[in-house]
């Protein structure tokens, strides 16, 4: 059984009831932790490489901003990641998000250009492995393919979303990547 650590993408929680976290629990028991992307780049790093580290998981597993936070992550403490429709430049994918808004969860935030001028593109490195939707609404797989293809296995799936909809398809995909 793997030790899985899970970080959400922007606006989002960690929800254990959720579609994605019940299939990724059938590899092992999935930890996680609500993280505030409206803080600057390097408190959400920290925060959550202290709270990680506590559990010292197998792999990582992060969707969105969490699988650019897996990215930065993994390459920072050497374990294996899993990268689902990653952001790849939130510098400029959360751009259209500053100011106040509203969480998926209906609480408000605020987002700051000082905030998001803190986040750097994806690092190109360490042992990652790409899932994509072809169907993401949110971020072009195609240009995701082109920015992380280079650096990293990129799998995608047709249809789906930005929410990512293969996760049982994708367990036989992340077990072999932990593998190796």
């Amino acid at each position: 059984m793997l030790k899985i650590y899970y970080l959400h993408g922007f606006a989002s929680r960690f929800d254990t009831t959720s579609d994605k976290l019940k299939a990724l629990a059938k590899l092992g028991p999935v930890y996680g932790h609500d993280i505030d992307y409206t803080q600057a780049s390097e408190d959400v790093i920290e925060d959550s490489l202290d709270k990680l580290m506590q559990v010292n998981p197998d792999l990582l597993v992060g969707t969105s901003m969490g699988g650019w936070l897996a990215g930065i992550l993994g390459a920072e403490s050497g374990i294996p990641f899993v990268a689902i429709n990653p952001v790849t430049d939130p510098g400029h994918t959360l751009k259209p998000w500053i100011g106040q808004g509203v969480d998926h969860q209906g609480h408000a935030y605020q987002l700051t250009d000082e905030v998001v001028s803190s986040y750097y593109p994806f690092t190109p490195y360490g042992s990652g492995l790409v899932l994509l939707d072809q169907g993401d609404e949110l971020l072009p797989w195609s240009d995701t393919v082109r920015t992380l293809g280079d650096y990293f296995p990129v799998h995608s799936f047709e249809g789906g979303s930005h929410r990512f909809e293969h996760t049982e398809e994708a367990l036989k995909l992340i077990r072999e990547h932990v593998k190796d």
